[in-house]
């Protein structure tokens, strides 16, 4: 029995030994061009429960992510800008005097239009001991012009002190006169007439053209001149044609 024993124990002990001598396997990972194949155990999952629906919700979200192709900038410049650049770059520079004509205001070129000058009127009437000169500067369509009546006695004789000199005016002939009490009427009383020393005074008639051409101012002058002796009244027609622009 104790033999058995000690032969049992000794092939235990050789087996120890064979067992240790065994060459240790090389790593499948030691191996470059191969992948580790993992085994992956556990319970099958069934078709009908995959996820196919979130997967292709996911996708859906993904792709409606994406901003569309034609939103993206177009990085490339069109031919035609290219061109233009090309053109713009090789043009010779204009001159400093064809670049302060562009870059001056467009109305800078249009001078103002001159008004027309005014075409004086003068008539001299003479009469016993005085003469009468009638004259206007001109006139222009609807604007307020004036025709003066200046008076200068002659010889011995001067202007009468006293006397209510008045021009009354014949309406018509394409004016409108502008008395300040009656239209047509022009006086010493109204402040119409100057006295300009002991011989000479003028009385100021006014009025405004209605129409271009020549208008004609006309009435009737009742004047006075006197000498140390006697008064001389005179009622004088007067008549005159205004140039009118």
């Amino acid at each position: 029995m104790c033999r058995m024993h000690v032969y049992g124990c000794a092939l235990a002990l050789l087996a120890a030994c064979s067992k240790a001598e065994e060459p240790t396997p090389t790593p499948a990972t030691a191996v470059p061009t191969e992948a580790p194949t993992i085994a992956i155990t556990g319970t099958p999952i069934p078709a009908s429960a995959a996820p196919s629906a979130s997967a292709s919700g996911s996708a859906s979200v993904v792709a409606s992510a994406a901003p569309p192709a034609s939103a993206a900038p177009v990085a490339s410049t069109p031919a035609s800008a290219m061109k233009a650049i090309a053109s713009a770059s090789s043009a010779p520079a204009a001159p400093p005097e064809a670049k302060a004509l562009a870059d001056a205001p467009k109305d800078a070129g249009a001078a103002p239009v001159a008004p027309v000058a005014l075409r004086p009127a003068a008539t001299r009437m003479s009469g016993k001991n005085f003469t009468l000169d009638a004259a206007s500067p001109g006139c222009r369509v609807d604007t307020p012009c004036t025709m003066t009546l200046r008076l200068v006695a002659s010889g011995e004789y001067h202007v009468n002190k006293e006397y209510p000199y008045k021009f009354i005016a014949s309406p018509g002939g394409g004016v409108q006169f502008l008395g300040s009490g009656d239209a047509n009427t022009f006086s010493r009383a109204s402040g119409d007439f100057r006295e300009e020393g002991e011989k000479a005074a003028t009385l100021t008639v006014r009025f405004k053209p209605t129409a271009p051409g020549d208008a004609k101012v006309s009435g009737t002058y009742k004047m006075s001149v006197c000498s140390s002796e006697n008064c001389q009244i005179e009622t004088q027609a007067v008549s005159l044609s205004v140039p009118v622009m």
